[in-house]
Order: structure tokens, then sequence, then C-alpha cells
């Protein structure tokens, strides 16, 4: 469990980083740009681990359900979005906000799937992220 949570904490210092470069990247090109040379390099150096390693080609998705792909779609929305804010925000105040968003949407999803079971606690924990967000925003 403890390797999981050290490459869990790896990777979100690299989803900062990432963001940071595509900020920077977005001030120069445009949000849209910097997204696209995101996703064609992603998919690039994807494509060559699953050919290098998995030795089956790239498996092919006639059979997967179209729906399964709106992953992609909000992919490519979250850099999008992110890659505008977190020059105009800052790091911070994005990744905050990112995460309260995450968190409150995972909250929302987990109550309508009927997979979690509500407690007072995630009120509370709603509340706080609220607070978190406003008190970044609108406290010196």
């Amino acid at each position: 469990m403890l390797g999981a949570v050290f490459i869990a904490l790896i990777g979100g210092a690299a989803v900062g980083m990432s963001r940071s470069i595509n900020g920077r990247l977005t001030m120069d090109r445009g949000a849209f740009t910097a997204s696209a040379w995101n996703h064609w390099i992603g998919f690039l150096l994807l494509t060559v681990y699953v050919l290098l390693f998995h030795r089956v080609g790239l498996p092919l998705l006639s059979d997967v359900p179209f729906f399964f792909f709106v992953g992609g779609v909000i992919g490519a929305c979250f850099v999008v979005i992110s890659s505008y804010v977190f020059p105009r925000i800052g790091a911070a105040r994005s990744g905050l906000l990112i995460i309260g968003g995450q968190m409150i949407t995972g909250l929302l999803i987990d109550l309508a799937r009927g997979t979690a079971q509500f407690h007072p606690g995630q009120l509370a924990g709603v509340a706080l992220i609220l607070t978190g967000i406003y008190l970044t925003r609108y406290t010196r």
C-alpha cells in the first residue's frame, strides 16, 4: 500500500508540473494548441509503449461502446481548462479548485450510483473544501 501511495504522490507532482508547463505554452500559443500538443505527444509516447511492451499491437476498439470514449473528451477538456487557468490564477489556487471540483464531483457520483452511503461528515468535507476555496480566493 505504501508503494501505491508513493506512486500516487508522484502522479500528483507530474500533474502539477505538466499543468505548469502547459500553462506556459498556453500563454505563447493558446489553450487549444497547448492541449493539442499535449495529446499528440502523449499519444505517440503511449503508442510506442504499447507496441514495445505489450507485443499485441494496438487493440481493436470496434466492440467498445461509444460512450466509453467520453472519458477522453473530458480529459481533453480538462487539459485545455487547466492550461488556461494555471497561468492566470496560479498553481496553488488552480490545484485547490481542481481538486475541490474532483472531490465534490466524486462524492456526487458515488451518491448517484449508490456506491457510498450518505453521512454528515460528507457535508462537512464539502463545506471545508468550499471554505478553503473561498479563503484562497478572497483573503490576503
